[in-house]
């Protein structure tokens, strides 16, 4: 692991400082800003606006927006005074609309392709609107051109093309910090350039580490950083957050303060304030209700439909199951489901009949951790087995079970009793709802994920259940079967 290096700050009137800590010699860290902070913070006028445009954008946009409009103009379709005049007005709305300002944390692909879709549709509404004023044939050519040009700006945004990684300073306790890390390098999509710790101590990664929170505006300056992450635990006063945030709009970085809520979606959050305080108040998951009702009677039928159309392949999935082997070709075994009520789960068997018994005798190869057992190459799988669980076959007719009401087409992992039985608190919150045939884990890697990763991928699922979710999972469901990850 790589050696950190830790930078002194000059303690303050209004900081949290640790004591001293000399710097290691080798370290080369920027040299501390010199100079008020004052000015800045008097005019909260960030300095840097070139850190919020984003000039990969903008060429992006007019590269295929003048290809599109030298297209047209070669087709007859439009003169090329007007596909000029489309050209630069196309980019002027998504530059009005704010699509090349850079923002640290709170704009993602789908904010960007949303809003370039959206003023597509705007400017194509005002074309068609204004046509009558035209006093020409172009208006509908012309409306054509803007859906083109909104199509092909979606592309980029799509494919993370040109997207900006926001470089992050985090503020915190050192536990936080480490923590932060770990679930940012997860992402990919942020690159950490420094830390402020409370006190001193090493990250797991090699960076510019400070202690205390004193220049933490400077820092953020030197490190040319688009926002400061202050996490839960830093112990700033409400005084002291709200300096900081002034001297950060001096220099052109963002404030954001961790929330300490895991894993709950901005939808399940709202901010408010009340007796002089800002809060966020975490909305109750949705457990019941009229969407439940929709996604029960949608994935019922669905399943149903699916059954009735895949019929004749399960018949001969089943025949060749009880050539293959001796045995029945369904198999079935006892699951728990919605608050720990226990079903049949229906799958084709891909095993010896003998799998249960040899299971004992296996204990010791096991390769998962937690409460679940795993063997990437298990003997008591079939050769056809093999097949059948590497595309996912043995689990379809679980639709049965869907029909039945036991499952759902989305939702946790079904568990056995002797999982459940061992289940710690986050565990059991998987119990709430049905288990599903396919689910956030399955989609997310897997038999290559860990227990605790599982877990916090079903419970999340739970928390923060929507029907756009299962709508996502469903369609990620078929890449990750073509994929093949963590089939065994």
């Amino acid at each position: 692991m790589a050696q950190i290096s830790v930078e002194m700050v000059p303690p303050g009137p209004a900081s949290l400082t640790a004591p001293p800590v000399p710097r290691p010699r080798e370290a080369q860290h920027p040299a501390p800003f010199e100079g008020s902070l004052i000015p800045t913070v008097a005019t909260g006028t960030a300095v840097h606006p070139r850190r919020h445009f984003s000039g990969t954008g903008l060429a992006l946009d007019t590269v295929l927006a003048v290809a599109l409009a030298v297209i047209v103009v070669a087709l007859d379709r439009l003169s090329s005074e007007m596909a000029a005049a489309a050209v630069v007005g196309w980019v002027a709305i998504l530059a009005a609309s704010g699509h090349y300002r850079l923002r640290a944390l709170d704009q993602d692909r789908t904010t960007r392709l949303r809003l370039v879709l959206g003023t597509g549709f705007k400017a194509v509404v005002v074309v068609l609107a204004l046509s009558p004023w035209f006093q020409t044939p172009d208006s509908l050519s012309l409306a054509q051109l803007v859906v083109a040009f909104g199509l092909a700006s979606a592309v980029p945004p799509l494919l993370g093309i040109g997207r900006h990684r926001p470089r992050l300073v985090l503020a915190g306790r050192p536990r936080d910090v480490r923590d932060a890390i770990l679930e940012l390098e997860v992402a990919g999509s942020h690159e950490v350039v420094a830390v402020c710790l409370t006190r001193p101590s090493k990250v797991p990664v090699d960076l510019p580490t400070y202690v205390g929170f004193d220049t933490t505006p400077q820092i953020a300056e030197q490190h040319r950083a688009d926002a400061l992450v202050v996490l839960p635990g830093a112990r700033l006063a409400p005084a002291e957050l709200r300096r900081l945030h002034w001297g950060l709009a001096g220099v052109g970085t963002e404030l954001c303060v961790g929330t300490g809520l895991l894993d709950v979606t901005p939808t399940r959050t709202r901010v408010f304030a009340s007796g002089g305080l800002t809060l966020v108040r975490a909305v109750s998951p949705s457990l019941r209700g009229p969407r439940r009702w929709v996604k029960e009677v949608v994935e019922r039928v669905s399943a149903t439909i699916a059954l009735v159309l895949l019929s004749p392949v399960l018949l001969v999935v089943g025949l060749l199951v009880r050539l293959d082997s001796q045995g029945p070709a369904i198999y079935k075994q006892q699951r728990v489901g919605r608050d720990g009520r226990l079903f049949w789960m229906y799958k084709f068997r891909s095993m010896s009949v003998s799998a249960e018994t040899d299971r004992t005798e296996l204990i010791a190869c096991n390769q998962a951790d937690g409460v679940l057992f795993k063997i990437q190459q298990d003997p008591r799988v079939t050769r056809l087995g093999q097949r059948l669980r590497r595309w996912s076959i043995d689990e379809v007719p679980q639709l049965w079970n869907v029909v039945r009401g036991d499952m759902s087409l989305v939702g946790p992992r079904p568990a056995l009793r002797d999982e459940v039985a061992r289940y710690d608190v986050d565990p059991r919150r998987r119990l709430v709802i049905k288990p599903g045939c396919t689910g956030l884990w399955q989609v997310s890697g897997r038999s290559d994920l860990s227990w605790a990763e599982s877990v916090r991928l079903d419970v999340r699922y739970v928390d923060n259940w929507s029907l756009g979710l299962d709508l996502s999972i469903l369609l990620r469901t078929a890449s990750a079967v073509l994929g093949r990850r963590g089939a065994y």
